[in-house]
């Protein structure tokens, strides 16, 4: 069939701000990819600018040309990771959007990967394993399958809370009501819009599913150890388990902080950012593996 008569069934969504660097060496690995795999015209990339202060809407006109669909919104001001996630999948239009952090590097084949998933299962959310520290032969989801399905509420919210690094998540286009909205608005400034957002699409669903691929598809920056990391993420997590689709079907998370952050910390997420810090001080080297 000619791509042409092939409707765009994925936005690659990049929230950005100040990495003009950065987002031009995200922007031409998709770029290869999209050209190596023939997916012109199911793919769309667009770019939430958060109102940089560097080189960036300098950079980015010089994509307009390369892809078939590119989006390019300049933010008036700064409104924060949260709200500029809200933004890009509120005015994306394809069937499904991923979510990809401008210092994250999609590994080769990770783009094919994504589209063939969602256009053969059709998920409400697809995750995958992500190497973070580089090195690391850790995946976050190994199962014996490509890929496998969840169907079960309570292993849903599990994998979704597992490893909540946003370039993994891939979500279901909802058109969510305005008292839906006004919901996930709620966890808007805490740093896990995307958690919230991805509970909000499961509960949409008369059916919920959930698929994971056990191989990874992308991985951290080169440099991660020069990212000045932050608590205020940590000192929120309890925010996206307060979700009406968490209460109702794990309402013993939400009981007590300590055993949130147990389940973080048993899960991985956590370990891998103790890990960043502990390469940023000295005491480990980037060339850190687990077998």
């Amino acid at each position: 069939m000619d791509d042409t008569a092939l409707k765009p069934l994925l936005t690659i969504a990049i929230p950005t701000y100040n990495r003009a660097a950065k987002l031009k060496r995200l922007l031409c690995m998709i770029q290869k990819e999209i050209t190596a795999y023939q997916l012109e015209g199911r793919v769309v990339v667009m770019v939430s600018d958060n109102a940089s202060k560097d080189e960036t809407p300098f950079v980015v006109p010089e994509f307009a040309d390369s892809f078939r669909s590119f989006i390019y919104h300049r933010q008036a001001e700064n409104i924060g990771f949260d709200g500029n996630c809200r933004f890009l999948y509120m005015r994306a239009d394809t069937p499904f959007i991923w979510f990809m952090a401008d210092d994250d590097m999609p590994l080769e084949g990770a783009l094919s990967r994504i589209v063939d998933a969602v256009g053969t299962l059709g998920p409400d959310v697809l995750l995958f394993s992500f190497i973070q520290p580089p090195g690391s032969r850790i995946r976050q989801f190994d199962y014996p399958e490509p890929v496998r399905s969840i169907e079960d509420p309570v292993e849903a919210i599990a994998h979704v809370l597992r490893y909540p690094k946003v370039s993994i998540f891939v979500l279901r286009k909802v058109d969510f009501s305005d008292a839906e909205r006004q919901e996930l608005d709620k966890n808007l400034g805490g740093g896990w819009y995307y958690l919230s957002l991805a509970f909000s699409v499961l509960e949409s669903s008369h059916h919920p599913r959930l698929a994971a691929i056990s191989e990874p598809l992308a991985a951290c920056d080169e440099d991660y150890t020069t990212i000045a990391w932050v608590p205020t993420p940590f000192l929120n997590l309890d925010k996206p388990v307060k979700h009406p689709f968490v209460v109702k079907h794990r309402p013993e998370i939400v009981k007590r902080f300590p055993d949130l952050l147990r389940f973080f910390e048993e899960d991985g997420y956590c370990n891998a950012i103790q890990c960043s810090f502990a390469a940023k001080s000295g005491s480990l080297t980037p060339e850190y593996v687990e077998d």
